[in-house]
């Protein structure tokens, strides 16, 4: 996988379905308005249950 697939000005959407997900998400931000860090954080926390975590090899966790 290259370095570049992570970075947002490389997204190149590749269908239309993802257009138009992407306009109905700006439509609702727009009219709910741009949520705090402790939303986007509460949203994390829900899906911590479901997400584990990948190491390298010999990674050592603190």
């Amino acid at each position: 996988m290259r370095i570049q697939e992570f970075n947002a000005l490389h997204f190149i959407s590749l269908s239309e379905e993802q257009k138009v997900r992407l306009k109905e998400y700006l439509q609702v931000r727009e009219a709910r308005g741009k949520p705090s860090r402790f939303q986007i954080l509460r949203g994390l926390v829900r899906t911590k249950a479901f997400t584990r975590s990948v190491y390298p090899p010999n990674w050592k966790v603190a």
